[in-house]
């Protein structure tokens, strides 16, 4: 039998792992994408500066070889299925954004095709149709657990998609929301250690170590990300990264919690879907925003633009982008703060076994 890891060296390896890829590992994707002419113009600035495409790819490699890691590290069977199931989760969520990225799939497809990263977890049984409500406990759905379980991991997949449209954007409001999720899970379920399993891990965590490898891999890739912004993560990271938030709530039995923190995204995306009557393309609809004489963004007031977040933020005046991308922070905050309430109500009434 293989030596035993500590839990601690697991965490910490899980956090530094995906970090040091992706911060190694962006800046010779940004020089191959340049080379190769493969760059989007960010609107936002006067200048138009070209920036690097599809540093998911390098995001969702991170993610990949840092849950290949852990399944290596750690000493027990189950554990190591759960791993591989949460990895191929976010695979398929992520080579749907690659095919997005490179062959412009339809408003439609990319949404449907989206509800199938949610088979392996269903294959493999790792989800429970209890989730968890303060007051009221474990609630049994069974079917409709079943029928609403590839929704769960679509929605976050497509609303981070929606919302990742300045630099930074992405990546500062998923962390807050990790963060949220990660302090939760502390509340709900304890430390996530086990002393009488092998690794020395229960279920909840690996909820840990999920949320490690999500914070380690966006932190280094928000160095490249953040104004100005060096690289766009593209289809490819925000599907990535959004789909494994919505494996995170299955398989940490955390739906609730995930989906207050995430507020301001659902907002977002039924904000524009709602407005647009349907699901469209960004190419395909009329930009809500744009920039005026000092380079500040403004809503277009243009009747067929969707409604989106962002307008929202700059309806009393126009903002400069850091400082729109500073109140969406704000908001997320605010929503990642109720979902820990949430979390130490259910706590406090006694409602998990």
């Amino acid at each position: 039998m293989a030596p035993t890891i500590a839990p601690i060296v697991i965490y910490i390896l899980s956090f530094f792992t995906p970090f040091i890829i992706t911060l190694v590992g962006l800046p010779f994707h940004i020089r191959l994408m340049h080379k190769r002419g493969i760059s989007g113009v960010d609107v936002h600035k006067k200048e138009k500066p070209k920036v690097a495409e599809r540093g998911g790819i390098v995001i969702l490699i991170a993610i990949v070889l840092s849950s290949v890691l852990m399944i290596i590290l750690i000493n027990d069977p189950e554990l190591r299925l759960s791993i591989g199931i949460f990895c191929i989760t976010v695979t398929i969520a992520g080579l749907i954004g690659l095919a997005d990225d490179i062959f412009n799939l339809s408003a439609l497809l990319k949404p449907f095709l989206l509800l199938f990263a949610s088979i392996p977890i269903i294959a493999s049984k790792r989800y429970k149709p209890e989730p968890i409500l303060p007051f009221i406990g474990k609630t049994r759905l069974t079917i409709a657990y079943i029928i609403l379980l590839p929704f769960i991991i679509a929605v976050p997949a497509n609303s981070v998609n929606m919302l990742d449209v300045f630099n930074g954007s992405m990546a500062t409001t998923t962390i807050i929301v990790l963060i949220a999720i990660l302090f939760s899970n502390l509340i709900i379920f304890g430390n996530g250690l086990d002393p009488l399993n092998d690794a020395g891990l229960s279920d909840s965590g690996l909820t840990y170590i999920f949320i490690l490898i999500l914070v380690g891999t966006i932190l280094a890739f928000w160095i490249f990300n953040k104004y100005p912004a060096k690289v766009f993560g593209g289809d490819t990271g925000s599907l990535a990264i959004g789909g494994a938030l919505g494996a995170i709530a299955v398989m940490g039995r955390l739906e609730v919690v995930v989906i207050i923190a995430m507020i301001p995204f659902i907002m977002n995306a039924f904000g524009i879907i709602g407005s647009v009557k349907g699901l469209l393309e960004r190419r395909e609809m009329a930009r809500p925003t744009k920039m005026t004489k000092d380079w500040k963004i403004e809503s277009t007031r243009d009747r067929k633009a969707p409604i989106t977040l962002v307008g929202l933020v700059i309806q009393k005046e126009p903002l400069h982008e850091k400082d729109v991308v500073k109140t969406f922070n704000v908001l997320t905050i605010v929503s990642a703060i109720l979902a820990i309430v949430i979390a130490v109500l259910t706590n406090l009434s006694g409602v998990v076994s």
